[in-house]
């Protein structure tokens, strides 16, 4: 007779079950359709980097979260499985934590966009990690990134040849004529970033797709074969996108993969050493043959014989965000917060207005604090070695794919992110939090070893499908009322020169009633009102349009103190009403705060050039004319004012005199020709 043997009983093979398996596998289905959108849509358009296209991508999001919540609510049994550990954890608390120092931010509009950013990334890292039923939908998404840096490369090529700067109105220009950053970059190869750092960033990730189906995956040879040289493709593209920074992510992607080959045993020592050979010569035949490549290597190289890289712009960067960090040490200066605290520390060699710092270390330092810094470390630790320990478990051929994929894509973002801030450009961002879910994805039936640092989810039961709806739900809610106020924003911001003032002032004023706390719109509706200031001939109503621009850039200062440029423009304003000392005032405090900005020195310069305070005006040119940005018609208008001033007989202004003097405002005027 033959023996029998025991089957174990497994609750999870009862019939509901599989009716609940076949849902949830529905819906895990829409879950990768979305994800494919997400990160597909992301890339396409300028990196998602434009609120106008990035908040409705942050809302497809939304609809991410929201499914997964109707998922548990929908099926009692689905989160029974579920353990979340320490990484999860740490998304948790930082994600906290953003909402905290949004919530405490001295500038709340700025800070929610970007908050609602880390949300979104949580949201996608979650899902990757949960919300896929099947492996193979893993898989597929690897293969979505591969095929997107494949297109990618073709676009980055066509834009190659066809980006004459010489004849641009003969190009083609997808995001908008206003959108021609490829022409400011050209040579180099931006594809449909608009920035060729990110989209090398963007191709790394890719670039270990392709190399990771076409070396740990079972395909038929033909497929691998095309994977490695589509690979080698994408690899001459990131090189013509001449970023020094993706070309070090790419020493931290090959040194993943070949980790990953070597510790897994999936290829043989001797094609490791011959790919590696191929990859060398490859390298030193693109340098020899591109005069752009040896300059920008040779560029880093000179600065560090010459003494003079602490002068390098990115050097200059890291040292101020030093500084900042140091005098906001514990909880920084608020999310998103750099672009307006930075200009106050830069120094006279600054030549650029930077708005991030090149470092998304240096930046999550500055802007959230040694308390959000440790929280992010702790996070990018904890990945990293879960993703290396990872290699060790026996996978499926898929399963192997898309952790060597994942693992080579946070290897190359976290050596780039030292130098430039893919993180902060959405599209990126969603591709590497994406992957790092998936590296990391638990599946059903997938047995979690009880350990400390894990936490059961079971008891909560249907209470976390309704917390995470009415999550959702606020998200989407914030997400709408931002987006449609930007929307109306952007297009009047655009249209303002063309547009009546009365529809531009109309269209801000319903901005406004639909996010109250929308600053770039305040700022935007003084500007017309003072506009429309200047052009009245009647003191009267000038001082009326006058005083409706003071009650915007007042409340634009209420929602955002750290934005010097409203109080340049209130002294503008009070300019055009001759208030002259509350000008004055205005003016002191913006140079004071950013002493090397020679737009608001030449404002000043303007004030008492209109005062008949000659001299004064030509010392504030004459600085103005030596700071390193904003001092555009500077010297024209010192050497117009020192024309006028040579016919009264006064001598020239001694260098470096500054005009903010007590007496500056007691002095009589003197007379304009």
């Amino acid at each position: 007779m033959r023996p029998t043997t025991t089957v174990p009983f497994r609750p999870h093979y009862q019939p509901s079950e599989r009716t609940s398996s076949g849902q949830g596998s529905l819906a895990s289905l829409v879950t990768t359709i979305l994800l494919a959108v997400i990160l597909i849509a992301g890339p396409s358009v300028l990196g998602a980097a434009r609120l106008w296209y990035e908040l409705p991508l942050l809302g497809v999001i939304a609809v991410l979260l929201m499914i997964q919540a109707v998922r548990l609510l929908a099926i009692p049994g689905a989160g029974a499985f579920r353990h979340v550990d320490a990484i999860d954890l740490s998304v948790v608390l930082f994600v906290v934590y953003a909402l905290i120092r949004w919530q405490t931010s001295p500038t709340e509009y700025f800070s929610r966009v970007e908050v609602l950013n880390v949300i979104g990334y949580a949201i996608l890292f979650f899902t990757c990690r949960y919300g896929l039923v099947r492996r193979e939908y893993g898989l597929a998404l690897v293969i979505v990134l591969a095929v997107l840096g494949a297109a990618e490369t073709g676009f980055g090529y066509y834009l190659s040849l066809h980006s004459d700067v010489n004849h641009p109105e003969s190009l083609w220009f997808p995001f908008g004529p206003t959108e021609r950053l490829q022409l400011h970059y050209a040579p180099r190869w931006v594809g449909t970033y608009g920035c060729p750092d990110h989209y090398a960033a963007l191709l790394v990730m890719a670039l270990g797709a392709m190399l990771a189906i076409g070396c740990f995956s079972k395909l038929g040879w033909p497929v691998r074969i095309v994977c490695c040289y589509l690979a080698a493709v994408i690899l001459v593209a990131i090189f013509y996108s001449y970023s020094r920074g993706g070309w070090l992510a790419l020493v931290g992607c090959f040194g993943a993969l070949t980790f990953f080959a070597l510790r897994y045993g999936t290829l043989r020592w001797w094609v490791l050493v011959i790919g590696l050979v191929l990859l060398s010569g490859a390298v030193t035949t693109i340098y020899k043959d591109s005069p752009t490549v040896q300059s920008r290597v040779a560029e880093i190289a000179d600065a560090v014989h010459d003494g003079t890289v602490q002068n390098y712009f990115r050097v200059q960067l890291a040292r101020d965000a030093l500084h900042i960090a140091h005098d906001y040490p514990a909880f920084g200066t608020g999310p998103a917060t750099f672009i307006f605290v930075h200009p106050r520390y830069q120094g006279p060699l600054m030549a650029y207005r930077a708005e991030l710092t090149h470092d998304d270390y240096l930046n999550c330092l500055c802007d959230y604090g040694l308390v959000g810094f440790a929280i992010a470390m702790f996070f990018v630790w904890a990945v990293t070695l879960a993703l290396f320990q990872r290699v060790r478990a026996d996978f499926r051929w898929g399963d192997r794919v898309v952790v060597a994929t994942a693992l080579a894509a946070w290897c190359a973002l976290l050596i780039h992110s030292l130098f430039d801030f893919n993180l902060h450009i959405p599209a990126n961002a969603m591709v590497l939090f994406a992957l790092a879910g998936l590296g990391l994805r638990r599946l059903p039936r997938e047995e979690i070893p009880r350990h400390w640092s894990t936490l059961p989810l079971a008891p909560l039961g249907r209470w976390l499908g309704w917390g995470l709806l009415v999550f959702a739900l606020l998200d989407a809610a914030e997400l709408g009322r931002t987006a449609v106020s930007d929307i109306l924003y952007e297009h009047t911001f655009a249209t303002a020169e063309t547009a009546s003032s009365v529809e531009s002032i109309q269209a801000l004023d319903e901005a406004l009633t639909i996010d109250p706390g929308n600053a770039q719109a305040m700022v935007l509706l003084g500007d017309l009102y003072r506009v429309r200031a200047l052009k009245e001939k009647e003191i009267g109503e000038r001082v009326s349009e006058g005083q409706r621009a003071l009650e915007a850039y007042a409340k634009a200062w209420k929602a955002n103190p750290l934005d010097d440029t409203i109080q340049a423009r209130r002294g503008l304003t009070f300019d055009a009403m001759r208030r002259y000392s509350e000008a004055f005032f205005c003016y002191q405090v913006a140079v004071t705060a950013q002493p090397y900005d020679g737009q608001f020195w030449s404002a000043l310069g303007n004030h008492f050039w209109q005062r008949g305070l000659l001299q004064k005006a030509e010392q504030a040119y004459l600085i103005a004319s030596q700071c390193p940005h904003g001092s555009e018609g500077a010297a024209a208008s010192a050497h117009e004012v020192r024309a006028i001033l040579d016919q009264q007989g006064f001598p020239p202004s001694v260098p470096g005199t500054n005009p903010l003097t007590p007496q500056s405002e007691t002095e009589e005027p003197q007379t304009i020709p």
